[in-house]
């Protein structure tokens, strides 16, 4: 028994340890969705949770500059408490530099403002706009390279029931070549009416973050209409969209991941 017990916690701790170096270990994916490289470059960086956040700021910061977007696309969660605001408005310093960035928000974002719902996050809300970045509440800005004009589109996190898709898309222009949106929870895609939106980017399901058999740290834990469809990571066709759920790059409970390693995603559209 002795000999058994020894086993298994030498295990455990090499399992522990595994993952918390899977945590930092940052990885660069690739998405074409064209061959053309006149088209419209984006990253795309989401669920940061800033507290539990293992990568490197200088890691993802090298992406950056190194890929040169168009445009930085940030789809939520970046806080879990309203104290997390200046270690996070540092990062985003760091990382974005001179680009130009759209961001929504994310259900952590929200809630770490529960005991005070609307000045703490109209707080939150004005130091990242003072960085020079965007946010788009249902709403929908044109980015413009080349001539070729493209409505970025912000959606409410749907798990706050407040998203208006119809008032999201109100704005876009008629002569865009593509509508690409942004939110935080996946599931809002089941209820965009076709025609509406080419890409939507989001995160929110950490790809797992920790790997169960069986699916069940999506069974078990999630509630998502997505997951229990089977849906929950990566590049989907869903409902007329190209839909992409990111692994994101930070932790939520505790700073380990297992077979889902954070990431930074470069896309290619044209």
């Amino acid at each position: 028994m002795y000999y058994i017990l020894t086993a298994l916690l030498i295990l455990g701790v090499l399992a522990l340890t595994y993952m918390w170096f899977e945590a930092g270990n940052l990885q660069l994916k690739r998405i074409r969705f064209t061959k053309s490289n006149k088209g419209l470059k984006i990253i795309h960086l989401t669920d940061i949770h800033i507290n539990l956040l293992r990568v490197k700021p200088y890691k993802i910061k090298n992406i950056i500059d190194k890929e040169s977007p168009d445009l930085i696309l940030m789809s939520g969660d970046y806080i879990t408490r309203e104290s997390d605001i200046p270690q996070f408005i540092r990062f985003l310093n760091e990382i974005t530099g001179n680009s130009k960035v759209y961001m929504c928000f994310g259900n952590h974002d929200y809630e770490a403002f529960l005991s005070d719902k609307k000045g703490g996050f109209n707080r939150f809300l004005t130091e990242v706009e003072k960085q020079g970045v965007t946010v788009l509440h249902d709403d929908c800005e044109v980015f413009i390279k080349g001539g070729v004009k493209y409505n970025i589109i912000g959606i409410t996190d749907y798990r706050r029931g407040e998203h208006d898709i119809d008032k999201a898309v109100k704005n876009c222009v008629k002569d865009a070549k593509l509508n690409i949106a942004i939110t935080h929870n996946p599931d809002v895609v089941l209820e965009i009416p076709k025609g509406k939106i080419d890409y939507l980017f989001c995160g929110h399901f950490h790809g797992g973050q920790i790997w169960m058999p069986f699916d069940l740290e999506f069974k078990v834990l999630r509630k998502e209409k997505l997951c229990k469809m089977g849906i929950k990571r990566g590049h989907h066709r869903l409902n007329g969209v190209d839909i992409y759920i990111s692994n994101g790059l930070g932790n939520v409970l505790f700073p380990l991941r297992f077979l889902s390693r954070p990431e930074i995603t470069v896309f290619y559209v044209t």
